[in-house]
Parts: structure tokens; sequence; C-alpha cells
């Protein structure tokens, strides 16, 4: 199937960008190359990443505004988000420290099923306000989808006040493919091909307005492509029929790992999934966000 990368042109034009997929698809690097891009367009761009242990040193580069005047980090948790969902809805600040220095209400909050994730999601919508993008590295499949689910749970649950007005609120611009996008990542890799077509199942049952945009991630080009002089071996595209899934040399390396992502990738073709390509990048000088934010801007945002 052809290469539909320029279809994202149009999600990168909505306020909010959600990047979902699979633990270990590269969500985080591609959501943080998607925020580089769109703040290298001059956008008041927000990249969030939830309770990410790692990224809790990365905020002070992303401020730097020799780079990226227009990029913002937020490591977003949920006590920092409960503390400031309370001080919205209670707008009195002695009340609000005192409700959240009572121990039995932070029990409650931390114990009662999906609360911390409809806190976050809630932040996460909240902080659209702010930003002309907002770009999400969601968790991966499962937690991302309970935050979904948490939302539509608290609707249910509570069928009037402030909960229920901003849950439904929520579920209504997560729906609206004029603000809000949704992104599927998936490596050229049997389970994560497969698992995402049961996460865009699960946000189409969600979301049925939004249909999400996918990309195959880190993709090995053709030899062919790579200018060398030398012929790829030939070898059946079909990798049961090989010899043997060892390479003989670089060269047959890479046209081995070619075929079976092309192999591999027949699990979209034959759903008719329209998917962007993002190639394999490795980078000296740079980082592979950055590459892949000048690999967007020339073929997305040009």
């Amino acid at each position: 199937m052809k290469d539909n990368i320029q279809e994202l042109a149009s999600c990168f034009e909505r306020n909010l960008i959600f990047v979902h997929g699979k633990g270990g698809v590269g969500k985080t690097t591609l959501s943080k190359a998607v925020a580089i891009s769109l703040a290298q367009k001059n956008l008041k761009t927000l990249w969030i990443t939830i309770a990410d242990p790692t990224c809790s040193n990365e905020a002070p580069a992303l401020l730097d505004a020799q780079r990226w005047p227009q990029l913002w980090h937020l490591n977003c948790d949920f006590d920092q988000a409960f503390e400031q969902y309370a001080a919205m809805k209670i707008k009195v600040a002695k009340l609000t420290q005192l409700f959240l220095q009572n121990k039995l209400m932070r029990y409650l909050a931390k114990a009662a099923p999906g609360i911390q994730e409809l806190v976050i999601l809630g932040k996460i919508w909240f902080e659209r306000t702010n930003f002309d993008r907002v770009v999400v590295d969601m968790p991966s499949t499962g937690y991302g989808l309970a935050m979904f689910q948490s939302a539509k749970n608290f609707s249910n649950l509570f069928r009037s006040g402030p909960l229920h007005r901003d849950t439904e609120s929520m579920l209504e611009s997560f729906n609206n493919p004029k603000n809000v996008g949704h992104i599927i990542v998936s490596l050229p890799e049997e389970t994560p091909l497969r698992e995402s077509l049961e996460l865009n199942r699960f946000l189409l049952d969600l979301f049925p307005n939004n249909a999400a945009f996918f990309l195959a991630n880190r993709l090995f080009p053709d030899c062919s492509e790579l200018g060398s002089t030398r012929s790829p071996p030939l070898v059946s595209s079909t990798p049961s029929d090989w010899k043997s899934p060892l390479a003989d040399s670089v060269d047959d390396y890479i046209h081995k790992r070619f075929l079976l992502e092309k192999y591999n990738l027949r699990i979209w073709n034959q759903a008719e999934i329209s998917y962007g390509q993002i190639p394999f990048t490795s980078s000296v000088k740079e980082t592979v966000s950055d590459s892949l934010a000048q690999f967007l801007l020339g073929r997305v945002l040009p």
C-alpha cells in the first residue's frame, strides 16, 4: 500500500493530538518529534508525557528558548493534576487547602477505581485551552484505553453535577475530528500490528466520528534505494520459504529485514488500513526526535 504520510497534515491542524500504541513502538520519540515540528512552525505547543520517570529531567532542554521557543513540556502526574482540579472546582483557597490536607479524602481519591486516570485525562483536556497544539504521549495500550474508559464510566456513574458535565465534555471533544486527532503507532512486527487493530476498534467504539491515523514506525529501506552497486540477494518475499533466517552479509540483513516488514504489514493491508511510513532513523549529530521532526517538516508540514 502506498505511503499516506501526507494525510497527517489534517491531524496536525487539530488542537489536541493523542499518540497511541503498544509499549516500545516509539511513541515517546515520535510524539516528541511531532511536538518539535509543530513548535518550529511557530505554534505554541505543549508536549505531555504521563507519569514518566525518565522524563523528569527533560524539561530544561525542552524549554531552551534558542532551540524551541514555542515548545513546553509537562510530565503529568496524579497528585499535581488532582490539586489543580480541586482548586478549580472549590475556588476558595482555604477550603481547597483543607480538602487536600484531609488524609481520608486523599486516600479515597487514590483508591477509587479510575479516578487517577480520569484526573490526568482532565488535566490534558484542560491544557488544550492554553496552547495552539497539545501532543500527548499516551501510555501503552491497556493503560491508555483505561484512561478513556474511566471518563465514560464516570459519565455513566454520575448523572449530574460538575464531574458528569466535565466527563461528557471531554468525551464530546475527543470524538470531534475538528479539534482532536488520534494517531496509532506500530512497529512493522506482527504483535504490535495486530494489537493496533484491537486498539483501533476500541477507539472507534468510544469515538465513532473520529477515525485514527496509522503510522508504521522504523521501516527499513529497500536495498535498491540505498544506492549500493551490489544487487541484493534473491530471497523469497515469504519468510517461511527462506532457507535460513540468518543473514550472510549486511546487504542480506537489510534485504531480509525489509521483506519481513513488508510481509508483516499485510496485516494492515488486508484490513484496508491507510497508513503513513516513518523510516528507520539513526543520527549522530542530533537526537532521533530532531531527525524525525525534520522528516515531518519536509513531508507533512512543508
